[in-house]
C-alpha cells in the first residue's frame, strides 16, 4: 500500500483532445499519480472492510510511513488481531503475532500473498515501484479499455518496463483533469484479461490536502469479494521519529 500524499493540481495547457477538455502533460498527470498517497512522511488512521463469499470483517489500524521505503502498521481491531503489526523497510517485511509474542520475516515466496486475508499483498505494502520510472505511458482513447468516456476525464494506458517485477502486463487509469484525481484502474494479465479494478471516492480535505478518502479493491476472479480501505485521519510531513520504524517498536504493542 503507498503512503498519502497531495494529488498535485495540473495546469491544463493546449494538446490533444479526446473528450472536449485539453490533455494534461503526461509525464506531469503520471507524476500526480505516484504522489497520490505519498509524502515525506505521514500517519493516518483508517478501516479495511474485507467481504469474501464465506465471511467479512473490518479491521482498524494506524499507519505511519516515511518516504517510499519505510512503513509501520498496527492493527487496532477487533480483539482477535489487536497488537498485530506489519513492518517493511525496503523490500524487506516482518510481521509480528502478539498472540505468540512472535516476529515473523516474510520470505520472498510469500509476498505475493494476502494481507490479512485482503485483496491487498504483502508486495502491495512493500512496493517501492512508481509508475514514472518503472512503467511505459500514454494517452488512449481505446474504448474497448476504457468503456465509454467521460467529458474532463483522461485515461492513460502504462505497460511495465522489463526490470520491473509485477504479475500484471499493463494497467488502465480514469484521472480527473481539474484535480487530477484517479476515478478508477483496472489492472490486466498478458492475455488481456481483468485482473482488477481498484476505484477512488469521497474526495475530502485532509490536513490541507484533497484525496480520495475511500478505496476499493474488486479482484475479477472472485465472485462477491471486495476490500475497502476507508481513511478518516491523515496527517503529513509533521516529522516522525524514525525509531517507529524499528523491530523493537513492531514488538512493542503500543
Amino acid at each position: 500500500m503507498k503512503s498519502l500524499l497531495l494529488l498535485l493540481s495540473l495546469s491544463i495547457i493546449p494538446g490533444l483532445i479526446t473528450t472536449g477538455i485539453c490533455q494534461p502533460p503526461i509525464d506531469e498527470l503520471v507524476h500526480s499519480l505516484d504522489q497520490l498517497y505519498r509524502s515525506n512522511d505521514s500517519y493516518t488512521e483508517m478501516s479495511m472492510h474485507i467481504v469474501t463469499q464465506h465471511w467479512e470483517r473490518t479491521l482498524t489500524m494506524k499507519a505511519w510511513s516515511h518516504g517510499i521505503d519505510k512503513t509501520f502498521i498496527r492493527i487496532l481491531s477487533p480483539a482477535r488481531e489487536a497488537g498485530m503489526a506489519s513492518l517493511r523497510i525496503g523490500a524487506e517485511m516482518w510481521n509480528y503475532l502478539p498472540n505468540t509474542n512472535s516476529t515473523v520475516r516474510i520470505p520472498p515466496s510469500m509476498m505475493a500473498g494476502s494481507w490479512m486475508g485482503s485483496d491487498i499483498t504483502n508486495n502491495d505494502i512493500v512496493r517501492e515501484i512508481t509508475y514514472a520510472e518503472d512503467y511505459t505511458y500514454s494517452y488512449t482513447t481505446d474504448t474497448t479499455l476504457t468503456g465509454d468516456q467521460s467529458d474532463g476525464v483522461v485515461y492513460i494506458e502504462l505497460f511495465p518496463k522489463s526490470s520491473t517485477a509485477v504479475v500484471w502486463s499493463s494497467i488502465v487509469f480514469a484521472v480527473r483533469i481539474i484535480d487530477t484525481i484517479p476515478l478508477w484502474e483496472e489492472y490486466y494479465d498478458s492475455h488481456g484479461d481483468l485482473i482488477k479494478t481498484v476505484t477512488y471516492s469521497n474526495v475530502q480535505e485532509m490536513d490541507g490536502r484533497a484525496i480520495p478518502t475511500l478505496m476499493q479493491v474488486i479482484p475479477a476472479d472472485k465472485e462477491g469479494q471486495s476490500t475497502t480501505i476507508t481513511w478518516s485521519l491523515a496527517e503529513f510531513n509533521r516529522g516522525l521519529d524514525i525509531d517507529i520504524f524499528s523491530l523493537s517498536n513492531l514488538q512493542s504493542c503500543e
